[in-house]
């Protein structure tokens, strides 16, 4: 998949902008058309025209989708053309999801809207914190979540990403976690998601979050997090510690009254 991604971009440097490029992608791939359509059960779907490969394709996408996740479902399915390709004595008759396929086309989209090279020198220039995140999100105009897994896939970033839930009664639920083993994360502090939802104002520090197992035990760890709210969500990046070939950010930095306490 790296192969043929690297060559469709390299065809592609006289394409000015995101937007030009995505276009000739799209030709190079034969897919004529894109579609919105209103109660789609997934994010998006490829549906070839014809019979074979060069008969091309048209994008079916969901309208409830924003438009940062729109464009990296274009990309995924966009990958899904070389296995119409290489394969068609499988993909052209009817036939399963195959999830490695799955996890291959959401490689592709990341290599294609976040190319490697291009992602570490800007990643290498900038913080670890959230303005950073969202700095990065908007350059290659893909979501939070697509920039924060392909920096930590390509190990830029070595922290986890969450985003937490204002339930109506003020106490907020895990919504979504990204980074590490998905467990059901509690903040030992329960004041730093609410000070961050009152303030809509950024927050580092430390402190202990903790999970309860099915036996009933309870497990600490220690952290070192930033918060801040966007919308109606709390986001919040947080970590034990950094990669230790990169310097030193400020996310995970030690403080100045912590080195003299």
């Amino acid at each position: 998949m790296s192969d043929l991604l690297g060559r469709l971009r390299r065809e592609s440097r006289g394409a000015v902008g995101s937007e030009q490029q995505m276009q000739f992608f799209m030709r190079r791939r034969k897919i004529g058309s894109v579609e919105i359509v209103r109660d789609l059960v997934c994010d998006g779907m490829l549906e070839p025209i014809g019979g074979a490969y060069s008969a091309g394709f048209k994008v079916l996408l969901n309208k409830q989708a924003n438009a940062q996740r729109l464009r990296f479902t274009i990309a995924h399915e966009l990958c899904h053309t070389f296995f119409y390709e290489l394969v068609p004595e499988i993909k052209f008759v009817p036939h399963e999801a195959d999830p490695t396929e799955e996890r291959l086309c959401d490689f592709g989209a990341a290599e294609l809207l976040i190319p490697t090279a291009s992602v570490q020198r800007a990643a290498r220039r900038l913080a670890v914190c959230l303005e950073s995140l969202h700095l990065l999100a908007e350059e290659y105009s893909v979501s939070l979540t697509a920039m924060f897994l392909r920096l930590r896939s390509l190990r830029l970033w070595n922290c986890e990403f969450s985003g937490w839930h204002r339930m109506t009664n003020g106490t907020f639920v895990l919504e979504h976690f990204y980074g590490g083993k998905s467990l059901p994360w509690e903040w030992h502090d329960k004041t730093i998601l609410s000070t961050a939802w009152q303030s809509c104002k950024t927050a580092f520090g430390h402190t202990f979050v903790s999970y309860q197992d099915e036996r009933g035990e309870r497990y600490y760890r220690p952290t070192r997090f930033e918060v801040r709210r966007f919308g109606e969500r709390v986001l919040a990046l947080w970590g034990a510690k950094i990669e230790p070939s990169l310097p030193r950010y400020p996310l995970f930095a030690v403080s100045n009254d912590q080195r003299t306490a």
